[in-house]
């Protein structure tokens, strides 16, 4: 049997209790802390197992991690509509996954297609302080494979990355023909 709250302030969540009555500024430092935290351990934990794999097998086990690495986001994650509909679907499912670790500018909002400008990634400056943006390059990989999973009949582009030292990742979402 769960036993219940003595009173308000143990019923609020472990988030709830820390950042109470804390300024709106400190708040939203505290949370990108946290969301750091987390990506730089993430980005360590995977260039350590990768760059082991590579030690031990040479160039085909980082292959070999790199493709299963990327076989986790082809899965189908959305039933395909309507690709005008799904493209503005997926980019406002994205800028919400990308809150707090990201930041970007959205150039072109147009019924067929949409650009961002990212000029913020904290997977970029995690896997690039660690000297991997070989391995972090492959998060960068699953932006074409997210939208086909989303939508068959919708497309991306890229010139620039973060990850490779590019001042912005230059993301573009469109219909295809």
């Amino acid at each position: 049997m769960v036993e219940e709250p003595k009173n308000k302030e143990e019923s609020k969540s472990s988030l709830e209790r820390t950042l109470l009555g804390k300024p709106f500024k400190e708040i939203i430092a505290a949370f990108e802390g946290k969301l750091r935290y987390w990506i730089e351990l993430h980005a360590s934990t995977l260039t350590a197992i990768v760059r082991e794999n590579e030690r031990r097998y040479g160039a085909e086990g980082k292959t070999a991690a790199r493709s299963a690495f990327l076989q986790v986001y082809k899965e189908t994650r959305h039933q395909p509509g309507d690709p005008e509909i799904d493209l503005h679907r997926y980019c406002d499912d994205l800028e919400r996954e990308c809150a707090g670790t990201h930041e970007w500018i959205r150039i072109v909002d147009q019924p067929k297609k949409i650009k961002y400008n990212f000029t913020k990634c904290m997977l970029a400056e995690a896997f690039r302080k660690l000297g991997a943006a070989d391995i972090g390059t492959w998060y960068c990989d699953t932006d074409e494979i997210l939208i086909k999973a989303y939508n068959p009949r919708l497309g991306f582009r890229r010139t620039k990355t973060l990850m490779n030292g590019d001042p912005y990742c230059d993301h573009e979402f469109f219909v295809e023909r």
